[in-house]
């Protein structure tokens, strides 16, 4: 579980994610729409076509020179030019290059733009690789096209430390005298990639929402399928299922694919309008930070007296409500920021509320 450690840059106080808590101060906030003005997000594309990208490269983002040159050296690395990197050593070099940016004046946007585009590109070398030693020995090809998705904080990009995994994938429908040989090697891929992710530090998710998990490896057709059965119902458990897919994002492969699915949310969301509610009602299982007095509600630890988990109490909230309202309003992207900028271009979220909710959402900056 995240949370938000505070630390000083020169006369600034940033937020960094730890381990699972955060100690109340004199003057905390309970929610990212209370928190001060900052920063800027420059969105990914997510529209290309391109089976492991496109990638950003440094003059994508605003990084000093010595972190760019941190940057493209990661980023090499992963090229397919270069051999199949030391998993473990690559994470520790992430983490350098992350403390470097979180101790420069460099803005947390552009941390996040640098931090997603390593992830993207090395699970795609990952894929890459496996699909080509599995080919090597057993001398099988994917059977069909197929797409790798990321999930959670990672699809949104909203990562800076690594948490445990959320993927899935998405594959051509297979002959029907064919289905559990396409699926076998489907398998066999997501075990192979999931264990090279663990590797690199994406810690296996306890939950098993994991493209090992035949749940979250179908073909497209039954995809569309779980999607009618989950938006057309209230059952609990189907809209926490429904909930973790629609934050998603292609990262690898047919991207077409990824595309239809979003077609069919967003058609269902039409058709069904009951699924707003049932998504809402998910999000209070979810308590209110505050207090009835307005306090901030806190719970004593081992290590600390009074702890708030700004992730759970706090920027979920946001993050739900805004992916609820982005799927009304046809908002494919899964980044939070993304989807507050587009609201905003529609007319959805009012100018003089935008601006809070969206820095304090994308730079955590207190005033002690």
């Amino acid at each position: 579980m995240l949370s938000m450690k505070p630390f000083m840059v020169g006369s600034r106080l940033h937020c960094i994610c730890t381990c699972g808590t955060l100690k109340t101060g004199n003057n905390i906030y309970a929610l990212a729409g209370t928190m001060k003005k900052g920063g800027r997000m420059t969105g990914f594309d997510t529209e290309g076509s391109s089976p492991a990208g496109p990638f950003l490269n440094a003059g994508d983002m605003a990084l000093a020179p010595e972190l760019s040159g941190h940057f493209q050296d990661i980023m090499q690395s992963l090229s397919r030019e270069q051999d199949y990197p030391d998993l473990a050593m690559l994470g520790e070099r992430l983490d350098t290059f992350t403390r470097l940016m979180l101790y420069s004046p460099t803005d947390l946007a552009e941390i996040l733009k640098a931090v997603s585009a390593i992830h993207d590109a090395l699970t795609a070398r990952i894929i890459s690789f496996h699909v080509d030693a599995i080919k090597s020995k057993d001398g099988r090809s994917p059977p069909g096209k197929f797409c790798w998705i990321s999930m959670g904080s990672d699809a949104r990009q909203e990562q800076v430390v690594r948490t445990d995994q959320d993927n899935a994938l998405i594959y051509a429908d297979p002959p029907r005298s064919e289905e559990k040989a396409w699926d076998a090697y489907f398998a066999h891929l997501a075990q192979q990639v999931v264990t090279d992710l663990d590797r690199f530090g994406f810690t296996l998710c306890k939950g098993d929402v994991m493209a090992t998990n035949p749940q979250w490896r179908r073909p497209v057709t039954r995809w569309l399928q779980a999607l009618d059965q989950w938006i057309g119902s209230a059952e609990p458990a189907d809209i926490r299922q429904l909930t973790i897919l629609l934050d998603f994002r292609p990262v690898y492969g047919d991207i077409p694919m990824a595309k239809s699915l979003w077609n069919k949310v967003f058609a269902l969301f039409q058709t069904h309008p009951g699924v707003s509610h049932y998504l809402t009602r998910d999000d209070f299982l979810f308590a209110s930070p505050k207090t009835f007095f307005g306090r901030i509600r806190t719970r004593r630890t081992k290590q600390c007296r009074a702890c708030f988990n700004i992730k759970t109490a706090g920027l979920a909230h946001l993050i739900n409500g805004i992916r609820i309202m982005a799927l009304n309003h046809g908002i494919s992207t899964p980044a939070t920021l993304e989807r507050m900028i587009s609201l905003k271009t529609k007319g959805v979220l009012r100018y003089q509320k935008y601006p809070g909710m969206y820095c304090g959402k994308h730079h955590p900056e207190h005033g002690y």
